[in-house]
């Protein structure tokens, strides 16, 4: 039997993240990051190095808190800033900007807070205020729940009145702030290996002949939603096996594959991977629950229906759904495809590289979550 080939994970940047802000509203303290850390871990980091040396220094002038464009650290550290006294402007990229974060301010404001929308971001006039009770949309993003969360820096679900409570995301972060209170465990927490990277070694192995890798520590952490995906791969062929190095991943044999229905909505990091996917392999797959992924680091949705209606079919039924319908046509041997500065993509297209050469436009935006890919 062939020795697997060993594929390097980042540390799950929505895990890190958490962990990062818990740890620091817990204790005032910083979790190390590493070099080959996700730049969004970075980005996170390097705010909360920020707003400590500035709470030290008791600076009176307004701090600036540029987290580029990282959508985690834009919700997650708004309510962080509006608890801490100062006086800060919270920015980003102009796409970051125009993501959804209404709902949150919204419920800040109303419950003490002082935010208010200026031409380069959101002024924040940091004051003590006390929320009692969490009773927020999480429709438009599980974000905004977990960012009201973490300032209260312990969990409170028994007292929220939470739309869409079961999502992964605010579970993972409900885990998080459980298992806060021993810092060597959310230490140990912080080091897991990220399902959303995973997915695209999954779905490579679907189409390349004979795959057989090791996801170096990879496991199933039961905190990250993605790890659905290996649910799905044994219809695709392939074995998935835990042990203690890891997540085995082997194609036994490619299945021919009936027609897919996939709702998506808690695991919208996993909707480009299973669309590309569904084109190359090929299959009849329809996604549903697709509503949010126009407001991510690109369009996503409109953005994956373009592309990939180069190759086969793609019908949108609503802003809910589309069904990618079977391809029947040779794919090229050449493929050009521009990333859309979303590092989601890059790793789509990635999967084209099993029938041809690909060639993407700023790649390096892939750094964003996956640093070595």
């Amino acid at each position: 039997m062939s020795s697997p080939v060993v594929i390097s994970l980042p540390r799950s940047k929505s895990i890190v993240i958490r962990c990062l802000i818990v740890h620091y509203v817990k204790t005032g303290a910083l979790l190390p990051v590493f070099e080959n850390d996700p730049n969004d871990i970075k980005i996170v980091y390097n705010a909360l190095k920020t707003i400590d040396l500035q709470k030290k220094n008791r600076v009176g002038e307004r701090c600036v808190i540029d987290v580029e464009d990282c959508g985690a650290a834009y919700r997650f550290l708004m309510p962080l800033l509006a608890a801490t006294s100062g006086n800060w402007l919270l920015t980003g990229t102009p796409r970051l900007l125009e993501r959804p974060i209404l709902p949150l301010v919204n419920f800040l404001n109303t419950h003490g807070a002082n935010i208010e929308k200026i031409s380069s971001g959101w002024k924040i006039q940091g004051r003590v205020f006390q929320i009692k009770e969490i009773d927020i949309d999480a429709g438009e993003s599980s974000q905004f729940v977990s960012a009201v969360m973490m300032l209260q820096a312990e969990s409170r679900m028994h007292e929220c009145n939470i739309l869409n409570s079961q999502n992964p995301y605010i579970r993972m972060t409900e885990r998080i702030l459980q298992i806060a209170a021993n810092r060597d465990a959310i230490y140990g927490v912080s080091t897991f290996s990220d399902w959303s990277a995973a997915a695209f070694w999954i779905a490579n192995a679907a189409l390349a002949p004979n795959a057989h890798y090791l996801l170096n520590d990879l496991h199933f952490d039961k905190l990250q939603g993605d790890a659905s995906i290996a649910i799905l791969a044994a219809q695709w062929g392939i074995h998935i096996s835990e042990n203690k190095l890891g997540i085995e991943v082997r194609q036994i044999h490619k299945l021919e594959v009936s027609k897919q229905s996939i709702d998506v909505s808690n695991t919208p990091d996993l909707a480009m991977i299973l669309a590309t996917l569904a084109v190359c392999y090929p299959f009849e797959l329809t996604l549903s629950g697709v509503q949010t992924l126009n407001f991510k680091e690109s369009n996503r949705l409109d953005i994956m229906v373009a592309e990939l209606s180069k190759f086969t079919t793609i019908e949108k039924h609503s802003e809910n759904a589309i069904t990618i319908y079977k391809r029947n046509t040779a794919l090229p041997t050449e493929f050009h495809f521009n990333s859309y500065n979303d590092h989601r993509f890059v790793m789509a297209w990635m999967l084209f590289k099993n029938y041809g050469n690909v060639h993407i436009n700023n790649y390096d935006c892939v750094r964003k979550s996956y640093p070595d890919f």
